[in-house]
């Protein structure tokens, strides 16, 4: 799959980003805190699209918790995110 590189700046602030991306986890952080996300899931194989907790995520990915981790792959639908194959980073 190809991913392109996710930019705050680029993000148009009035419209959820669509497609798919690689970030970091700062910039997985802020698009988590928009209004407009409607939640957070990861891809696993064989099972699909499993939801997650967006508060405990948020919560976990704090900047004073761990370094910045840097490409993730996501892929951005219907206002949600969906974290794509976290078991092999962004390969």
């Amino acid at each position: 799959m190809q991913y392109e590189p996710f930019s705050e700046a680029e993000a148009n602030p009035q419209q959820f980003p669509c497609g798919r991306y690689r970030l970091n986890s700062c910039e997985l952080r802020a698009l988590l805190q928009r209004d407009d996300c409607a939640g957070v899931g990861v891809r696993v194989l064989h099972l699909g699209t499993v939801a997650l907790d967006r508060a405990e995520l948020l919560e976990r990915l704090r900047d004073d918790r761990h370094p910045r981790l840097d490409d993730i792959a996501i892929t951005c639908l219907d206002s949600q995110v969906i974290i794509d194959e976290p078991s092999r980073g962004a390969r």
